[in-house]
């Protein structure tokens, strides 16, 4: 079948098979052939025109859509291009690096590259390690740092560790023991058992006034003699130990005696350092722990009332906690921090022919003239204190 001149016109309008199916176009060519050789009846003539409105309705139809496909397929060329650029853009980016590492590890040795991969894997772990490390230091850091914030506390505020009955009476009351007599009863305190050195054995040491020890004795031939020291346990019960003079001193009113047995005694007294003796002033807060009349230790509160009270040319601490016959030779603590600063020595009367205790004035022998004394008898260690005394301006027996 051959085509006539219109199909050509046609075929060039619409372009090559691109736009139109076959069987679209095979219909206009029918349409244009009736129309060439129909007769020219008016009915027919209408007919004709309808057919040649349909066929430009077709041709329009088809031009539309060519127009479409050639924008889409401008868009998508549009977007290839686009994307070809950033493709290359990539590639060339990639080529570079590549280029970089090759010459990094130009003529390298692959075990040299497997042994520096292995030195940083090293590293790592060992950061990762130290950085553990790190993590368990800081925790415990921030366990003691709350320990001694916890310490500072207790030290700072007396109300925080006085809520705490059986840490109060481990420090303050159970140190203190009851000395007796035949005919006189007295205190003393305990002071830190310390093991000896490569053995399994303990030594622990008694102060108390010596005025206590000497009633007790009765006589100076006696003076070898054990005292017996009974001491209290916080459920109630005690026990005697006894225990022996070692060294004393009767203007100072202060004795030291050693417990026989090499046992450990858990209840201590620590005592307050030098620097904090020199340090205390009126208004300190105290406690003065002893056995009144004979009974359990009793703890009383109170203040330095002084720290330069003067008695037949001894210095004393006086104090205004409550204290009574019997609490001689007992223990005056710091309320802050529950260390031993003193010994109780007397106590005022007032009238002659009958007596009155004034309990708010009892007299204390400070521990920093006992310190220098026991360096001076060559005692030192009762308390580990240092060999050289460091308060040069005083006396042990009196302070001018």
């Amino acid at each position: 079948m051959h085509s006539s001149p219109r199909t050509i016109w046609l075929a060039a309008v619409l372009g090559t098979g691109a736009w139109l199916t076959w069987d679209r176009f095979q219909v206009v060519e029918r349409r244009l052939v009736e129309v060439q050789s129909a007769s020219a009846t008016k009915a027919e003539m209408a007919r004709l025109a309808e057919g040649y409105v349909q066929i430009a309705e077709m041709l329009a139809g088809a031009r539309n859509e060519k127009q479409c496909e050639q924008a889409m397929l401008e868009h998508r060329l549009t977007s290839l291009e686009g994307s070809q650029r950033f493709t290359d853009s990539e590639l060339s980016a990639q080529e570079q690096r590549l280029q970089s590492w090759a010459a990094v590890w130009e003529g390298k040795d692959p075990k040299d590259i497997e042994t520096r991969i292995e030195a940083v894997q090293a590293s790592v772990d060992q950061r990762k390690r130290d950085l553990e490390q790190l993590t368990r230091d800081a925790a415990r850091l921030a366990s003691e740092e709350r320990s001694r914030l916890e310490a500072l506390d207790r030290r700072i505020d007396p109300l925080v560790i006085g809520r705490d009955p059986q840490r109060l009476w481990e420090a303050c009351v159970g140190p203190v023991v009851q000395l007796a007599g035949d005919a006189t009863v007295g205190s003393g305190v305990l002071l830190e058992s310390r093991q000896k050195p490569g053995s399994e054995e303990y030594e622990t040491y008694l102060l108390t006034a010596w005025h206590v020890v000497r009633d007790i004795y009765g006589s100076v031939d006696r003076i070898n003699s054990p005292v017996q020291a009974r001491i209290y346990h916080e459920d109630g019960t005690t026990e005697i130990e006894p225990a022996r003079m070692i060294a004393y001193d009767a203007p100072l009113d202060i004795a030291v005696l050693k417990m026989e047995s090499t046992r450990l005694f858990p209840n201590g007294a620590r005592l307050a350092s030098r620097e904090r003796l020199q340090q205390a002033k009126i208004f300190d807060a105290i406690y003065a722990v002893g056995c009144p009349l004979g009974n359990d230790p009793i703890p009383t509160a109170g203040e330095i009332a002084a720290t330069q009270h003067k008695v037949d040319g001894c210095t004393y601490w006086m104090i205004s906690a409550p204290t009574y016959i019997g609490n001689s030779g007992g223990g005056i603590f710091d309320a802050r921090s529950h260390e031993l600063m003193g010994i109780f020595s007397k106590i005022y009367t007032h009238g002659s022919a009958r007596s009155t205790i004034v309990p708010h004035m009892g007299l204390a022998t400070p521990l920093d003239l006992v310190y220098v004394w026991l360096d001076q008898v060559g005692q030192g260690q009762v308390a580990q204190i240092d060999t050289q005394p460091q308060l040069t301006n005083a006396s042990a027996q009196r302070s001018e």
